[in-house]
C-alpha cells in the first residue's frame, strides 16, 4: 500500500480510538466534564495529535453525531416507503441490531441523557422526514402532535430497551416499535 493509503488508515485508526475513548467517557460523565487530557490518555494518543484533527472535544462530538445522523437519515430512506407493510421492515430490525452490536455508542448517545443535542437533532430529522412524506402540505396541528408523540415514543422505547439489557431481541423490539408507528400513522 502506498504512503497515502497508510496515512489514511492511520487517520481512521486515530479517529476510531478517539471515538471509542469519547464513548467510554460519555458513559461516565457529561461532555462538558471531559478533558482533552483524559480523552487522549484513554485513547493512547498525544494531545498534539488530537488538536491536529479537532479544535476541541465538541468538534469530535459533532463529527461523531453527524455520522450517526447520516446513518439515521439513510435508514429513513428505507423506512418511510415501508409504512404500509405490516411486518417490521428489515431496516428497522437492522437499526435495533446495530444498537445491540454497539451498546456503548448507543448508551452514550441515547442513554442517560436522552435529551442530548444528538437526540434533539435525531428527533427533528425523523419528524421532518415523516411530516414531509405523510403531510407534504406541512400537516395539521393534530398531525404534528401525533408525529411528536410517535417520535418521542420511539426514543423512549430505545431507552427502556437499553435499560432492560437489550431484551427482547432486536427483531422483537422492532416489531413492537413498528406496530406503534403504524398505529399512529393510521391516525394521521
Amino acid at each position: 500500500m502506498n504512503a497515502k493509503g497508510d496515512a489514511n488508515r492511520s487517520v481512521r485508526m486515530t479517529k476510531q480510538r478517539l471515538y471509542q475513548a469519547l464513548i467510554t467517557l460519555l458513559q461516565q460523565k457529561s461532555l462538558r466534564e471531559i478533558t482533552v487530557r483524559e480523552l487522549t490518555e484513554l485513547a493512547g494518543i498525544s494531545r498534539g495529535t488530537f488538536y491536529f484533527h479537532y479544535a476541541d472535544i465538541y468538534a469530535l462530538m459533532d463529527q461523531m453525531e453527524a455520522a450517526q445522523l447520516a446513518r439515521l437519515n439513510d435508514l429513513m430512506d428505507s423506512l418511510i416507503p415501508s409504512i404500509s407493510q405490516e411486518d417490521a421492515p428489515p431496516a428497522l430490525v437492522a437499526l435495533f441490531t446495530y444498537m445491540t452490536e454497539n451498546p456503548d455508542l448507543c448508551q452514550a448517545l441515547y442513554g442517560k441523557s436522552w435529551e442530548s443535542e444528538f437526540t434533539r437533532n435525531a428527533k427533528k430529522l425523523i419528524a421532518e422526514r415523516c411530516l414531509g412524506e405523510f403531510a407534504p402540505d406541512g400537516g395539521t396541528e393534530e398531525q404534528k402532535y401525533m408525529l411528536a408523540f410517535a417520535v418521542n415514543g420511539c426514543f423512549g422505547t430505545i431507552v427502556a430497551w437499553q435499560e432492560a439489557g437489550f431484551q427482547p431481541p432486536a427483531a422483537e423490539i422492532a416489531r413492537i416499535t413498528w406496530q406503534a408507528i403504524r398505529a399512529v400513522k393510521g391516525r394521521m
